[in-house]
């Protein structure tokens, strides 16, 4: 699941409690998190902490796109975070490489939150988000991994960046050799992905690249706790 939760302050006692039990409702195996404020973030910990495990990131910043993880279900080998590009602040790719225990594969997920601009910002976490899963996959060998894409990309479907990263459209010159797709696509090819946020646009997503079964693509709705609705997936290792 990838869910931006509104980095608002003011409002979050009157909305922690909902963000919750949406959660919960949902009941997703690992959800990557955006706008999760340190204070937001102490208290899903302690409100989600018999389910799941916070995993957070060294980043220099208030929100830094954490994720939670099913306890018992995953063993974290390994993490990280990368600056992905500049807009007033630094926004940041995190990642994890988890290993399912009821499998035993492994996979990677990469959690993002794009700039909302200049278009110059998000091609360039484009890119830095595409040669960081390369370096991913070159390390892993034959052994190609599968892998997971979440978060809120600030664009819609028909915008260049997710041109770039689902149809491998270049842009500035750095070509995508990627085979990412779109979860809500692939079960729903003809159906116009419905509106993430309250604003009416689809601009959160999940993708996934080889290695990986759709089995079920939604979106669901915050019932006015946030501005973005939660997006899942659900998909098993092939």
């Amino acid at each position: 699941m990838t869910f931006n939760i509104l980095a608002d302050g003011s409002t979050w006692r009157y909305r922690r409690s909902g963000i919750i039990r949406k959660i919960l409702e949902i009941n997703p195996d690992i959800m990557g998190l955006q706008e999760a404020m340190p204070m937001q973030r102490n208290n899903l910990e302690e409100g989600l902490s018999a389910d799941y495990e916070l995993i957070e990131f060294s980043i220099p910043v208030n929100y830094g796109n954490v994720m939670f993880i099913k306890r018992n279900e995953f063993t974290v080998l390994d993490s990280g975070f990368v600056e992905a590009a500049e807009c007033g602040n630094m926004r940041y790719i995190t990642w994890l490489l988890l290993r399912e225990e009821s499998s035993g594969g492994e996979f990677y997920i990469y959690n993002n939150h794009y700039c909302v601009s200049p278009m110059v910002s998000k091609e360039t976490h484009s890119i830095e988000l595409v040669g960081l899963i390369e370096q991913h996959q070159d390390q892993a060998g034959m052994n190609e991994r599968a892998t997971i894409v979440v978060g809120d990309f600030n664009s819609t479907r028909n915008n260049r960046i997710m041109e770039y990263l689902i149809d491998q459209v270049p842009i500035g010159g750095a070509s995508n050799p990627l085979n990412l797709v779109d979860t809500w696509e692939v079960i729903y090819p003809t159906t116009p992905k419905p509106a993430t946020t309250e604003r009416g646009v689809a601009i959160d997503w999940i993708l996934t690249m080889s290695g990986m079964t759709i089995v079920d693509a939604s979106i669901g709705d915050s019932d006015g706790y946030s501005d973005h609705y939660p997006v899942t997936a659900d998909v098993t290792l092939s």
